[in-house]
């Protein structure tokens, strides 16, 4: 159920369904803790979507944990500009520059 809303919410920016403030994130992007808290474990929610949908490839990688909270927690901190949008938002885009998918060649 929680995959569906959240699916829901990364096909448009018109909606915003995430209980998880922009703010929390901004706070987590200070951080440089894995502590599996709400914040991280919302990154890697975020991100397990996007990989399940196709809308991001994200190789193979013992360091995959790191590596997607690093991603996310450098966007933010890179667009103060976007704080304002919802959290699920800037979490989708950040994933999704740094791990597009590639198209393949017909």
């Amino acid at each position: 159920m929680i995959g569906i809303v959240l699916d829901i919410a990364l096909q448009s920016d018109a909606v915003n369904v995430s209980k998880m403030p922009s703010s929390a994130i901004v706070d987590c992007a200070n951080r440089d803790d894995l502590t599996l808290d709400g914040c991280v474990g919302y990154i890697l929610g975020v991100a397990d979507t996007l990989q399940i949908d196709s809308k991001t490839c994200h190789g193979p990688s013992d360091l995959w944990t790191r590596e997607t909270v690093a991603v996310v927690r450098k966007y933010v901190k890179d667009h103060p500009e976007r704080w304002n949008i919802g959290a699920q938002f800037l979490v989708r885009d950040a994933l999704i520059q740094a791990f597009p998918c590639l198209k393949r060649r017909g």
